[in-house]
């Protein structure tokens, strides 16, 4: 099936926040028995994030047009389920932004997993898979469908990262659980955002600029 999406700004901007808003809660439907970090906790949040992501496409379809006499692609297309060799640049470059901390392992002598090694597999899986997967899945290739005709390619490259960012302000709620001074809290969580933030501009630049969701879950997957 061909589709285009030609929502407003105001109707663009809220479906992307709503997808956005629906993955964050679903990681909060179970009991928060334990930290994020517990084996239970993670296989929990794992499957709310799959699920989420399954259903996100079904999401993108409440607000896709058959009848627009706009370019039409498959849904495929527009979530950037296809050309995976685009991926070898972006993945490149990423991995040259990362030439010092690579060089200072080989030098050291340090495992690139050291700091997995008392980790469960569970939190390898949940690093390493799902995370890239997911995130990249929904908040590049589901919510840019929604807002690039309404923001244009240059404003969804320099909004979108902002969902993604903000996001990740649900970590306060651990830090607080474990009784993190509030200063902590707020400085972890600027640095945050503005990693976040800014991993999410080039996530998203390369999303738009290849066509393709493979080439952010490669990169996301690097850092």
């Amino acid at each position: 099936m061909l589709l285009s999406f030609e929502l407003d700004t105001l109707r663009g901007t809220l479906a992307a926040l709503g997808l956005a808003l629906l993955y964050v809660s679903s990681l909060y439907i179970w009991p928060q028995s334990f930290h994020r970090n517990h084996p239970t906790s993670v296989k929990q949040r794992i499957l709310s994030a799959v699920l989420v992501t399954m259903l996100a496409p079904c999401y993108l379809l409440l607000f896709g047009s058959t009848t627009s006499i706009q370019p039409q692609y498959p849904l495929v297309t527009w979530i950037g389920l296809t050309n995976p060799l685009s991926a070898v640049l972006p993945l490149a470059l990423t991995v040259l932004l990362f030439l010092g901390p690579i060089f200072q392992h080989f030098v050291t002598g340090e495992s690139f997993f050291s700091d997995y090694e008392d980790y469960k597999d569970v939190l390898l899986a949940r690093n390493l898979i799902v995370a890239p997967v997911t995130e990249e899945l929904v908040f590049r290739g589901c919510l840019a469908p929604l807002v690039i005709v309404p923001l244009g390619w240059a404003t969804t490259v320099a909004t979108l990262p902002l969902f993604f960012g903000v996001a990740h302000l649900h970590h306060a709620c651990g830090l607080y659980r474990q009784g993190t001074p509030l200063l902590r809290i707020v400085t972890t969580l600027l640095l945050q955002t503005c990693f976040t933030s800014a991993f999410g501009g080039f996530s998203t630049l390369v999303f738009l600029t290849t066509g393709s969701v493979i080439g952010p879950i490669l990169c996301h997957h690097v850092l």
